[in-house]
């Protein structure tokens, strides 16, 4: 969530055929009980690629990645 909610130019949400890039918690259905943080899969993102400079994307995810 925090890294989702820390990008700057890519929303967190789902995507609705739109031309922008989007992000979304592999999670985001299941309840917060059963959220297990020692499951990869649960830490896993979905990332829609949307017509944004390619540059313009890496850049927002670097810098979050790797701050």
């Amino acid at each position: 969530m925090k890294f989702c909610e820390s990008l700057q130019h890519i929303m967190m949400a789902v995507s609705w055929g739109g031309h922008e890039s989007l992000v979304i918690l592999n999670v985001q259905g299941i309840p917060v009980s059963d959220f297990d943080p020692s499951n990869p899969e649960h830490r896993w993102v979905r990332l829609y690629v949307g017509l944004e400079e390619a540059d313009y994307l890496i850049k927002d995810l670097r810098i979050q990645a790797f701050p």
